[in-house]
């Protein structure tokens, strides 16, 4: 059993994808999904690098800022508050100032004014995408897919930018949402649309991609074309197909995007070697 546990497939892929599948399974008719995304990035890091938070870098902070993520959940969907922009703006803010109080040490060793302008640039990047997201919450599959796709697109891009932990929790992101797609596609209805359905998956994806480039080796630039992922899928009109075709249309939106900064990250990895 710890052979199996050790092997990255196992740790990344196959048990965040069961344990969100039994907690998707669970709360399939509530609206606490994200849960389920949250507790699969729970699980990769019990599996890989554990829970110390000392010394508290930036990966550890990540890990904090992710489980945080499951807490908001639950504080924004059991009272049912609705996403009004305030609400919206104001999370926004606070996944900006995450983004750079994680990569805060990295700041510390530039120049004051190159310090200034990454870190607003590191939060303008997540408050853009978690506002993005958050916009796209009208429909559980729709965001489940969306989550999907931003957990597949951190998982490659962490690969390409040669960070093996951040590609490991990419995926366990993406499994996580993969088993939220399931339950709604077996179950044949969507989930209830719980707006914070995609908040896990953007804060942690987006943040695992930007400690991708503050601490591995991914060109800044790579994460630009994510940012699109949300809108793409938008376009596919939720209402007029059953839940397989939803989500098949959906994942193939969202697709282009994320393979634009995968191809632009390999574009980059090949002129490096």
């Amino acid at each position: 059993m710890e052979e199996l546990l050790a092997n990255p497939a196992v740790q990344a892929g196959v048990a965040p994808f069961l344990s969100a599948l039994a907690a998707a399974a669970v709360l399939r008719r509530t609206r606490l999904l994200g849960i389920a995304v949250a507790l699969a990035f729970a699980l990769v890091i019990a599996l890989t690098v554990g829970f110390a938070f000392d010394p508290l870098t930036a990966a550890r902070k990540l890990v904090l800022i992710g489980l945080g993520t499951a807490i908001l959940v639950l504080a924004l969907e059991m009272p049912g508050t609705s996403p009004k922009p305030a609400l919206r703006a104001a999370l926004c803010a606070a996944a900006a100032s995450a983004a750079v109080w994680m990569v805060w040490r990295v700041l510390l060793q530039q120049e004051p004014a190159q310090a200034t302008l990454y870190g607003l640039a590191a939060g303008a990047y997540i408050a853009a995408l978690l506002e993005s997201c958050l916009r796209a919450t009208d429909d559980g599959m729709r965001t489940s897919g969306i989550s999907l796709m931003l957990g597949l697109a951190a998982g490659a891009l962490a690969l390409l930018g040669a960070s093996a932990l951040l590609a490991q929790i990419g995926i366990a992101v993406a499994a996580g949402a993969g088993a939220v797609v399931l339950v709604q596609v077996i179950g044949g209805q969507r989930g209830p649309a719980g707006w914070t359905l995609v908040l896990p998956a953007a804060v942690i994806s987006g943040l695992a991609g930007l400690l991708a480039v503050f601490t591995g080796s991914l060109p800044w630039y790579c994460l630009l074309p994510t940012l699109g992922i949300p809108w793409a899928a938008r376009l596919v009109r939720q209402e007029r197909h059953p839940p397989w075709l939803a989500a098949l249309l959906t994942a193939l939106a969202g697709l282009v995007p994320m393979s634009v900064a995968v191809g632009l990250a390999w574009s980059a990895a090949r002129m490096s070697t």
